[in-house]
C-alpha cells in the first residue's frame, strides 16, 4: 500500500461512520416562554422516536440547555411544577425543619403553571427535528 493510502482509507471510514450516525448528537439550547413569559422554573425533555428521553434543567430568565440529544425527530416536554409542593403532591409547603421552625420553600417570584398536557411529550403537541451540533430552538407554549 502506498504510505498515503492508509490515511485516506482512515478518513474514508470516519467519514462514512459520521454519516452512518455513529456518534451524532446535538446540544439544544434555546428560552421557553407561555404566553409570551418566560418559564421561569423546571425542565426541558427530548424523548427521541426510540422513547429514550434527555432533559435539561429551565433557568430563572427561561433558557434552557440540554445535552446529548440525539439526531433525528423528538418530541418535547416542559415541566414546570409547583416547587412548593413536595413529590408526593400534598398540599401546602413543604420545607427544612431548623430545630421547633419549618422554613418554607417559596416558588421562584415570576413562577406560574403551565397546562398539565405539555408535561408528557407525547401529548404536547411540540417536536423538532434535531441535526447535530449546536442547535437553538425557542418553545413558544399557548
Amino acid at each position: 500500500m502506498a504510505p498515503g493510502t492508509a490515511k485516506r482509507w482512515l478518513l474514508l471510514l470516519c467519514l462514512v461512520g459520521v454519516a452512518g450516525g455513529c456518534g451524532r448528537t446535538a446540544t439544544v439550547t434555546g428560552k421557553v416562554t407561555y404566553k409570551e413569559r418566560p418559564v421561569v422554573y423546571g425542565s426541558v425533555v427530548l424523548q427521541n422516536e426510540d422513547m429514550t428521553a434527555v432533559s435539561g434543567v429551565i433557568e430563572p430568565d427561561g433558557s434552557y440547555t440540554v445535552e446529548n440529544v440525539p439526531a433525528g425527530l423528538v418530541k418535547i416536554a416542559v415541566l414546570s411544577r409547583d416547587p412548593t409542593k413536595g413529590r408526593g403532591g400534598d398540599k401546602g409547603a413543604r420545607g427544612k425543619k431548623t430545630g421547633d421552625k419549618k422554613l418554607a420553600v417559596k416558588p421562584p417570584a415570576d413562577w406560574f403553571p403551565l397546562p398539565p398536557h405539555y408535561e408528557d411529550p407525547q401529548t404536547s403537541g411540540l417536536q423538532l427535528h434535531v441535526g447535530t451540533g449546536r442547535v437553538e430552538h425557542l418553545i413558544e407554549l399557548k
